[in-house]
């Protein structure tokens, strides 16, 4: 017979799956938040890109970003992604608050009845989907409260897990992309600049293939100019701010790329630590408050993929 924790247990990996397909689906193409002015700091796809630091490609490879979050029984933070090409345009936004395990995320769009938030409150076993109208017809037959049996993440304990709060991801997968990079083209350029009071300033880059393969998908099927070996040339700045207690308050990559064809793909990928402390707003829903008629319960892994790529499609 399964053990409730290896129930558990599958529900958490089917629940990083889940954040992937997520995202990929929401990164389909449709534009999903109003019009945001990209401000690039540089173009890519040139000779030199970053100057080179001493020492401080091994101290950005050391640094570990979730450590700095579990030191923070509260915080709010952002997750955002803007890319617009001549033949591709997305924007979207995921905001998460949290207080030791509570937590709220929320993700908002333009396109009316396609918003959820997703909440757990501390000591739980669920954690709980509000949808919008569209998404409750098209995953939860209808019902506007959604329940997944996943309990506490456990982040303090085990720091890495924190990168399973939708806001909190996005500093995770550019640092996967940036490791990727590495991979590709062995030497990667650092440069490191540090406040008189300890604030670190890395200045580097990743390339479109990369974010492509963490999960940030930067390039819709019909993307002219950015075919697979320019995608993995073409690096685009990747900025790190990271505050004198060690905790990462900002990434960013913010770049334009240049295709084949010489399209331009403006992109501006990334995550930021806007608080810490918890949102005033953004509270944990009571599980005794959520109507039972109006709520649908995922019992099994299965469910639950299906669920999230309802939400993405």
């Amino acid at each position: 017979m399964t053990s409730n924790r290896t129930v558990r247990a599958q529900f958490r990996g089917a629940s990083i799956a889940a954040l992937s397909l997520l995202t990929a689906g929401l990164l389909s193409g449709c534009q999903l938040l109003p019009d945001t002015k990209i401000s690039p700091w540089a173009v890519a796809h040139h000779d030199e890109k970053v100057a080179f630091h001493k020492d401080a490609g091994d101290e950005l490879l050391n640094l570990d970003a979730t450590a700095g979050f579990a030191t923070l029984n509260e915080f709010q933070a952002v997750g955002f992604h803007h890319v617009e090409s001549p033949s591709w345009r997305v924007h979207l936004e995921y905001e998460s608050s949290v207080s030791g395990e509570g937590f709220v995320s929320k993700f908002s769009s333009n396109k009316s009845g396609f918003s959820f938030d997703q909440s757990h409150q501390a000591g739980s076993n669920e954690t709980y989907y509000l949808l919008g109208d569209e998404l409750k017809n098209r995953a939860s037959n209808g019902k506007s409260w959604v329940s997944v049996p996943v309990g506490d993440l456990n982040r303090m304990q085990d720091p890495p897990r924190a990168c399973k709060l939708f806001a909190v991801a996005f500093s995770c997968n550019l640092i996967e992309a940036w490791n990727i990079t590495r991979e590709q083209h062995k030497s990667v350029p650092v440069k490191l600049a540090q406040s008189e009071t300890g604030e670190r300033h890395f200045t580097t880059a990743v390339s479109l293939s990369a974010l492509d393969e963490a999960g940030l998908t930067i390039r819709a099927d019909e993307t002219e100019g950015f075919d697979a070996q320019t995608a993995d040339e073409t690096l685009v700045p990747f900025h790190i701010w990271v505050d004198a207690n060690g905790i990462v308050t900002k990434m960013e990559v913010n770049g334009v790329a240049v295709g084949a064809n010489g399209e331009e793909m403006a992109l501006q990928i990334g995550f930021e630590l806007t608080s810490t402390s918890a949102s005033s707003e953004l509270k944990p829903v009571d599980p005794a408050q959520i109507p039972q008629q109006d709520l649908y319960r995922i019992t099994t892994p299965d469910q639950l993929e299906t669920f999230v790529e309802k939400l993405g499609s």
